[in-house]
């Protein structure tokens, strides 16, 4: 009769209950080891956060999620720039460098809301529309050319759909001058039409009414319009930006005061009409302004989806920058003045495009938050002290000169 045997260990033999007592004093052993490291552990965690540390001081470096191991593609820019005339928006992209390539339309491709659904931003600027678009001529105009007509009713249905359709989608429609009448007719509901006119030509100075511009041009700025009948922005309502207001002589000598830059939202999309726009010469100025349309432009999508976002968190948007930046470490640094001990939210607004930026807040108690991303970053800051908070951001990496992106600070309601 055989039996199976194994060692219970050094000799020593089980109790009558089956428990080896070596054994049994081995794993109190390591238990009580391990509680010890435990407790180091927690020892040393709790040093941390010790009186002798800067407990003022909150550093939060984050990557959204896994973008350090996700390559930077580069994703351009889809712009589409209607035939130069009096507005050569296409010379001045040129001027932005590669990032800012753009595609001239036809424009019979305003009239179909598919082809303007290929772009994120429609350039329709200052000039005449085509022949076969026109009805019954009026008189003659103040440019020259073929005169003013009245637009074919059929025609005007068909681009009054196609534009609605194309910012209601989600793009951005910037319109300069002449085609007032044209933006007039398609989005009726935003205008005011105690201020419809013509204007003479002159230098107006124009008072610039929105704040963020106004950090980057002062409070005014001189408007050279050097051909007559230019058109004011003539638009008004509850939810319509003003940027630049002006008193201006009309071609029937009246003085008038009027918005001269706007920004309609309709829809998930942005209209922008600029009564000024690039002209034969420009001021060093007025380029800086022509520089802001543009960016203000290309960002507007995302500058709504930041102002959305932060609203349905109950945020009020309550500062905002458009920046753009040619080259990494072309840091950037400004102020935000916050009045009184509130939640606080930053929010820097950029596309996923091969960008990596980083954004830096410093309180006024030296509280200071940091993350870094490639695409938008939010930082908040609960129970924000009163003061002055700094911010700055850093490229890491850009992929285009002159790479867009805004700053918007959102308050509690």
């Amino acid at each position: 009769m055989s039996s199976f045997s194994g060692n219970t260990g050094a000799g020593r033999k089980p109790d009558s209950n089956g428990i080896n007592p070596l054994r049994l004093l081995v794993d109190v052993g390591v238990a009580v080891a391990l509680v010890a490291a435990l407790a180091v552990v927690f020892a040393l965690d709790r040093g941390t956060t010790s009186s002798d540390a800067p407990d003022r001081v909150e550093e939060v470096v984050v990557a959204n999620g896994d973008d350090d191991l996700v390559p930077l593609d580069y994703q351009p820019l889809r712009l589409a720039v209607t035939p130069p005339e009096y507005d050569d928006m296409g010379k001045l992209l040129d001027t932005l460098g590669e990032g800012y390539r753009y595609t001239i339309i036809d424009y019979n491709d305003l009239l179909v809301a598919d082809r303007l659904g290929r772009y994120d931003v429609v350039f329709l600027t200052c000039s005449g529309v085509p022949r076969q678009w026109l009805s019954r001529r009026v008189r003659e105009s103040e440019r020259g050319g073929g005169g003013v007509f009245r637009p074919r009713r059929d025609v005007m249905q068909m681009v009054r759909t196609s534009l609605r359709t194309f910012v209601a989608q989600g793009g951005t429609l910037y319109v300069s001058d002449f085609h007032f009448s044209l933006l007039a007719n398609c989005f009726r509901e935003f205008v005011d039409r105690s201020k419809v006119g013509r204007g003479a030509e002159q230098t107006v100075t124009a008072d610039v009414v929105d704040s963020g511009l106004k950090r980057r041009l002062g409070p005014t700025i001189e408007l050279r319009f050097d051909k007559p009948s230019w058109r004011p922005a003539a638009f008004e309502g509850p939810k319509v930006t003003e940027y630049l207001r002006g008193t201006y002589k009309t071609t029937k000598d009246d003085e008038v005061t009027a918005p001269l830059l706007v920004k309609i939202p309709f829809g998930r999309g942005t209209i922008i009409f600029t009564s000024f726009h690039n002209e034969a010469q420009n001021s060093e100025m007025e380029l800086e302004l022509l520089h802001y349309l543009v960016f203000a432009s290309v960002t507007a999508d995302l500058e709504a989806d930041v102002k959305r976002t932060m609203t349905s968190g109950g945020f009020s948007p309550v500062h905002g920058n458009l920046l753009s930046a040619s080259a990494a470490d072309q840091s950037l640094t400004e102020t935000y003045h916050c009045d009184g001990r509130r939640d606080l939210q930053f929010v820097l607004g950029f596309k996923r495009q091969g960008a990596r930026l980083r954004l830096v807040v410093v309180g006024p108690e030296g509280r200071r938050l940091e993350k870094a991303g490639t695409s938008t970053i939010t930082l908040d800051v609960p129970d924000a002290a009163a003061g002055d908070w700094r911010y700055t951001v850093t490229p890491l990496e850009v992929p285009y000169e002159n790479f867009p992106y805004t700053l918007t600070v959102g308050e509690k309601r």
